[in-house]
């Protein structure tokens, strides 16, 4: 039965893929809050019965129980168990202490999730805006901050130095691969938004892009043949990201596309009016994603494209307006 003073402040339950994204939002959570994470928890379960010890957390009312989901979340063993236990916590004591974080956008909810219930965008606002969401949350239902001690502060250095290791790793074959996918997956998710923006016909964004396996030097083009937007990945060594990056460069003038460039050319050049630069990075989650020149704030390549495409949607309206011209036509 649930007791009325929980052990543990946050619950997280999540799959064994997952295990480095629930690791970053414990990091963040447990300087301050007492936060039940199963591998950083393993000696405590250590000789009890796995079942009634895995079901505890969860039935002990914690002020927030967060869920990372994906669609094979609840069927497997270890989550069976704590979905059960978090379903009679639910049924027991109300639905304001779930906390579901969709980790992508393909998976089905489970049936029981009510329909009026917040779901957390994981790919869209990533862990800093989620941990605010939980720890808030948790306060709200009644948690205490502790003060840091010298043992939680022992424990985030380890993670820390666990996870500059990581970081290092980047400029390994794997990291590069890694990052390379995340450029297709930045690219193909700002022309998936143009499309979308151009079904609804008030606006027409015409959009290439141009993904050579291989090439150090690609880039996704947008323009509406007013202003244009260039959003290019330059690598300057094959195997290294050292002095490699993103740039989202904007334009007055239109642009030529990838496939126009054997039969179009420019009269007028077009004018290069601002460039925003991103860093190769690596979240606390261990995920592959950007980071903006002198900003430490990760942005996965889901959020970046929608960034880009707003940027370029208000590109548009700020030349409509007046407020930016062509050189020549001053």
């Amino acid at each position: 039965m649930p007791t009325d003073k929980p052990e543990y402040d946050v619950a997280i339950s999540f799959l064994a893929k997952d295990e480095a994204i629930a690791a970053a939002i414990h990091r963040k959570l447990s300087e301050t809050l007492n936060v039940f994470f199963f591998p950083r928890n393993q000696s405590e379960l250590a000789g009890t019965d796995g079942m009634v010890s895995m079901r505890k957390p969860f039935l002990d009312k914690p002020h927030v129980t967060v869920v990372l989901y994906r669609e094979q979340w609840g069927k497997t063993p270890w989550t069976q168990i704590e979905e059960t236990a978090i379903k009679e916590a639910c049924l027991a004591s109300g639905w304001k202490r779930l906390f579901f974080i969709a980790l992508d956008r393909s998976s089905s909810f489970p049936d029981w999730l009510p329909e009026y219930h917040v779901r957390y965008n994981w790919e869209s606002f990533g862990l800093d805006e989620a941990v605010g969401a939980i720890k808030a949350r948790a306060l709200e239902n009644g948690a205490q901050q502790e003060f840091l001690t010298p043992l939680k502060r022992a424990e985030t250095l380890r993670a820390d130095e666990l996870y500059r290791r990581d970081k290092s790793n980047m400029n390994s074959q794997e990291g590069i691969a890694a990052i390379l996918d995340k450029v297709s997956e930045l690219f193909e998710e700002i022309e998936k938004h143009c499309k979308e923006v151009n079904a609804q016909g008030h606006l027409q964004i015409r959009h290439s892009k141009d993904l050579k396996k291989g090439t150090t030097n690609q880039s996704c083009i947008l323009t509406d043949n007013r202003v244009g937007m260039i959003v290019t990945w330059r690598q300057q060594y094959s195997n290294l990201l050292d002095h490699s990056g993103l740039f989202v460069q904007e334009y007055i003038g239109g642009l030529i596309l990838h496939h126009e460039t054997s039969s179009l050319m420019y009269f007028d050049q077009p004018q290069l009016l601002h460039e925003t630069n991103y860093d190769p990075e690596l979240s606390l989650g261990r995920e592959y994603g950007w980071k903006q020149e002198k900003s430490t704030e990760f942005i996965s390549s889901i959020a970046l494209a929608q960034k880009c495409v707003i940027q370029f949607m208000d590109l548009v309206d700020r030349y409509a307006n007046g407020k930016i011209r062509n050189r020549n036509s001053l």
